[in-house]
């Protein structure tokens, strides 16, 4: 397991996700799996910027309202207390706190917190008439491109949560321990990860090698890495299809086939073929060519060495049920 695994990681999280009474209503929505196998690996730093410009609990509603082609939020109650720009405020002051994060998980439908499909009204609707981004959420994301933010609700999803898992560890291991400072470093990054990449997007990981190619001065290691992480993070964004981890996971036995018996190679190609065609978990196949990577790990330190074995911790596995 690489050392950036055992740190705790530090995520941002709507503070009534962690179960403090802060919703409109007085109550919270505190998330089992958050607060119990995700809390066991993570530092949860929470916000909420409702209560954070000094809204009350118990307090109106807020809703988001499209007028001059601006979205606002503003009371439900009475439509002309506008707190958008108190909304901006609040993210601003936590800036810097924010930029010291490993992730962020917000509420879902919140006005100021959620991420997408948030009810949008025009300014003379009763009812809504399209989906937006809550204000808080939007700043969130625009100002912090790379860093990986999910919505609580989705994390019900397992691609969803595998993908998110996946990103908060890497962009972890980026943050923390900067390989993009040197051509070596970043060039040790890419192998140890270029197959976790290729699980999620052929493209990405062949657009992430191409720019690791020119590495020979300070500005285009600079101008290349910041590019290369981008284009990675967008990359681990997808959720991984039958067909990518199939390609994948042949790729990754190819790394085998002087060290493992004819026999023993088709059966790892027979359980790839299942899982294609839907009778076999992903699992089976990966764990048995996992198996035989560690068995091998002194003849072939390169495979072993692979983060698509362990892209996180095992007990916050995609298989298990993660609401």
């Amino acid at each position: 397991m690489p050392n950036s695994m055992t740190n705790k990681l530090s995520i941002g999280i709507s503070a009534c996700l962690l179960g403090e009474p802060v919703r409109f209503n007085g109550g919270h929505k505190k998330h089992q799996w958050i607060n119990s196998e995700l809390a066991s690996v993570a530092d949860f730093k929470s916000f909420c910027p409702e209560v954070g410009i000094g809204l009350p609990v118990p307090r109106p509603t807020l809703r988001l309202v499209e007028r001059d082609d601006q979205i606002l939020a503003l009371d439900s109650d009475r439509q002309e207390d506008d707190v958008t720009e108190p909304l901006k405020d609040y993210f601003s002051r936590n800036a810097e706190a924010i930029a010291e994060l490993d992730g962020f998980i917000l509420m879902q439908g919140s006005p100021s917190c959620g991420m997408e499909r948030v009810k949008v009204y025009g300014s003379q609707s009763p009812v809504p008439e399209k989906n937006g981004v809550g204000i808080f959420a939007n700043e969130l994301i625009k100002h912090n491109p790379l860093l990986p933010v999910e919505e609580a609700g989705r994390l019900s999803d397992a691609p969803l949560a595998e993908s998110f898992l996946t990103r908060l560890y890497l962009y972890h291991e980026w943050r923390t321990q900067r390989p993009f400072e040197s051509a070596k470093s970043l060039i040790e990054f890419h192998s140890r990860h270029k197959f976790l990449i290729m699980l999620h997007s052929y493209q990405g990981y062949k657009d992430s090698g191409k720019l690791l190619s020119d590495l020979g001065t300070r500005e285009k290691l600079q101008r290349n890495a910041s590019q290369y992480i981008q284009t990675v993070m967008m990359a681990l964004k997808k959720v991984s299809s039958t067909g990518q981890r199939a390609n994948a996971l042949y790729h990754l036995l190819g790394f085998l086939k002087t060290h493992i018996s004819t026999e023993e190679k088709q059966s790892i190609v027979d359980q790839i073929k299942l899982y294609q065609q839907g009778t076999t978990p992903y699992v089976v196949p990966l764990s048995l060519i996992r198996h035989y990577a560690r068995i091998h790990s002194d003849n072939n330190e390169y495979l072993w060495q692979q983060s698509v074995w362990f892209p996180y911790p095992e007990n916050l596995n995609q298989y298990k049920n993660v609401v």
